[in-house]
C-alpha cells in the first residue's frame, strides 16, 4: 500500500507540503529549537530543497504548473497561524526558486502507468 501511495506524484506532494509546512515547524517549536536555528535550516534550507523537488516533480510527472504555488500558499498560511510575520517573504522566495527550477529542468514525455 505504501508502494502505491508514493509513486502516486500529487499525494507525496500534497504530503511533504503539510509535513513542511506544518509538522516540521510545530516539531522544531516543541523540541525547543531556536528562532535563529529554525530559519537558517528548516526555511531556507529544508524547505528550498522541498520547492526545488516539488518543481522537479511537476516537471516530471507534467502535472498542472499551479502545482508550484501549492506550497508557498500552505506555508504562507502556517506562518500566519503560528510564527512570526517576517517570515512571508520566504514564501517568495520559494515560488521563485520552483519557478526557476521548472525552467531550468527539461520536460519529459508523459510516464505510462502500468
Amino acid at each position: 500500500m505504501t508502494k502505491k501511495f508514493f509513486s502516486k506524484p500529487v499525494l507525496l506532494t500534497i504530503l511533504m507540503v503539510l509535513v513542511a509546512s506544518f509538522g516540521l515547524p510545530l516539531l522544531s517549536n516543541f523540541i525547543g529549537i531556536s528562532k535563529v536555528h529554525r530559519i537558517i535550516y528548516l526555511f531556507l534550507l529544508v524547505n528550498s530543497l522541498l520547492s526545488i523537488s516539488i518543481s522537479w516533480l511537476v516537471r516530471r510527472f507534467n502535472l498542472n504548473i499551479l502545482w508550484l504555488f501549492f506550497f508557498p500558499i500552505v506555508f504562507a498560511i502556517s506562518i500566519w497561524w503560528r510564527f512570526a510575520k517576517y517570515n512571508y517573504w520566504l514564501a517568495g522566495i520559494y515560488l521563485i526558486l520552483s519557478l526557476i527550477v521548472y525552467l531550468l529542468v527539461p520536460a519529459t514525455k508523459p510516464i505510462q502507468e502500468d
